[in-house]
């Protein structure tokens, strides 16, 4: 074997290899493609949908107020000799509260008494004279008259004698104290106190003309206050005004709520959640897990090792989740975590859920 022989057979061994060599390269790069393409796929977590009974709330704000709250005056004049309540006193209805000095009106009392008595006995002897003939129908009338008389002005003089004692007109506690004992007090102008009845308490807002639909006698709403954070407060619609306020365009409805243990106080400030509606046994999904573009709200869902839209109509928000009225059944497998970054029919890869 020449020299240019044995060249040739080392250079075609060569090119064998070389193509041998290219061949499992390539091979390999093939394999490795799936691979590497899999391994690209976006990781994502699902979840299905939840049932859950959804409440709709309207939000308002407003000033807690009493039920009930009067001013005490004193009817009748004169100097306060007692006073038996202060602020901060709990007071039952018709208690005592403080007497004004009545010696001028007992006078006037027993003046009226003395004169209604003597009056009732010339009746009497007037009306036995007249049954026996003795005297003339007109005396008689004139003995009834003067006793009709005497009778309404002792019934006057012991009504004002009793106001000289100034009572509860109903049960609550004085938030307020004008005067002191021995101050001169005059009819209707002097304030003594001011009562108030906190049993319950009542709040007033402002209903925007959208909300309108939803508010009716009876509904019930849930009050919380910065005094009392973490506790709920169940109140009632009472009443709701039946002429919107022109320069707001509200609608004012009042709401009462029961306040056994006078936790509320008058003038606390409230955030006010009106139960508008309830949708029982719903589907909800995490509220982070809609999103929204021109064509409205949508979520992905894991389909196949795919992404796919799903168009949804969305309801209310509540602890963290969000109902999904129209576009989901049960078994739907919603992404819940790495949605930001699909697209429709996008490759994804499952993660395993925390």
């Amino acid at each position: 074997m020449n020299k240019r022989t044995k060249l040739i057979i080392i250079i075609a061994a060569a090119l064998v290899i070389i193509f041998i060599g290219f061949r499992i390269f390539s091979g390999r790069q093939d394999n490795q493609a799936p691979q590497a393409t899999r391994q690209m796929a976006p990781l994502v977590q699902v979840e299905k949908p939840l049932r859950q009974d959804v409440t709709y709330m309207l939000r308002y704000t407003g000033d807690i107020s009493p039920v009930q709250q009067a001013n005490i005056f004193s009817k009748v004049s004169g100097n306060i000799e007692r006073m038996y309540a202060d602020i901060g006193s709990r007071v039952r209805r018709n208690q005592m509260l403080a007497v004004i000095d009545s010696t001028e009106l007992f006078q006037q009392y027993e003046q009226a008494l003395a004169t209604f008595n003597n009056n009732k006995i010339n009746y009497n002897r007037t009306k036995q004279l007249f049954q026996q003939n003795l005297i003339a129908r007109q005396e008689l009338d004139n003995a009834e008259a003067a006793l009709k008389v005497s009778s309404a002005n002792f019934a006057t003089a012991q009504t004002r004698l009793s106001y000289a004692r100034i009572t509860a007109p109903f049960s609550g506690y004085i938030t307020k104290r004008f005067l002191d004992r021995g101050a001169l007090v005059q009819p209707g102008s002097s304030t003594l106190y001011t009562i108030m009845d906190n049993d319950s308490v009542k709040i007033v807002v402002n209903i925007l003309e959208k909300d309108i639909p939803s508010i009716a006698l009876g509904k019930k709403a849930i009050l919380k206050v910065d005094a009392f954070p973490g506790r709920d407060f169940l109140g009632t619609i009472s009443r709701v005004n039946q002429a919107i306020d022109l320069t707001t365009r509200t609608l004012a409805v009042e709401i009462v709520i029961p306040n056994r243990d006078y936790a509320l106080k008058p003038g606390m400030y409230a955030e006010v959640n009106i139960i508008a509606a309830q949708h029982l046994n719903t589907l909800t999904v995490p509220v982070q897990s809609v999103m929204h573009d021109d064509k409205g709200n949508f979520v992905y869902l894991f389909e196949g090792g795919n992404a796919k839209r799903g168009d949804v109509q969305t309801g209310a928000d509540q602890n963290g989740r969000t109902e999904v009225t129209r576009g989901l059944t049960d078994s739907a497998n919603v992404i819940t975590v790495g949605q930001q970054f699909l697209k429709d029919g996008i490759k994804v890869r499952l993660a395993k859920n925390k």
